[in-house]
Order: C-alpha cells, then structure tokens, then sequence
C-alpha cells in the first residue's frame, strides 16, 4: 500500500475536526452578534437582500439592496446557531472518538 492512499493519522485527523468546530462556532458566534447589534442600530445592521447580494452585516454605503424584516433575521439567527451548535456538537465527538482510539 502506498503512502497515498494511507489515511492521515488520526491526530491529525481530529485536530483538523477541532479546527473545523471552532471556525463553525465562529460563524455562529458572528451571526449572533449581527443579531445583537441589529437590536441597537436596526438601520445599518441587519439581513440584506437585493438583486445581486444576500448578507448578514453592516451596510454604510447605498447599494441597490433592501433590509428584510427584523423578525426574519432573529429566526435566521436561531436557524444558523442551533445548526452550528449540531455540527460543532458533532465534531467535537468525532475528534473526541479520534483521540481516544490514539490514546489506547
């Protein structure tokens, strides 16, 4: 067998999945921010749609979008973090299951 087509080792492998945790905790972490700060500023932060753009943010420049409805961002913002928590949950106990077969 080749070292190709070897897998990498499992340490690697459940670091990279921590990585991975972290950078979907991040994500989930922003849009609640996004959220908060739409609750103190609604007219510059919020949920943004338009003919070329879908994004959560701030906006201090006019482009040719339009804010959505408060209460479609804090439902979104439910949505995004219950997913990010599952999938943080998920590879938190995949490298947890990595480590532990590396430590017998």
């Amino acid at each position: 067998m080749s070292a190709a087509s070897q897998s990498p080792p499992s340490k690697l492998k459940a670091c990279a999945q921590l990585v991975a945790a972290a950078l979907v905790a991040a994500f989930g972490l922003a849009v609640g921010v996004i959220a908060a700060m739409h609750a103190i500023d609604p007219t510059h932060v919020g949920l943004w749609s338009g003919p070329h753009a879908f994004f959560f943010g701030s906006l201090d420049h006019a482009i040719d979008v339009h804010q959505l409805p408060g209460s479609t961002l804090y439902v979104v913002t439910l949505m995004i973090g219950v997913l990010c928590w599952k999938i943080c949950r998920e590879l938190i106990g995949f490298a947890r299951a990595g480590l532990a077969r590396q430590a017998r």
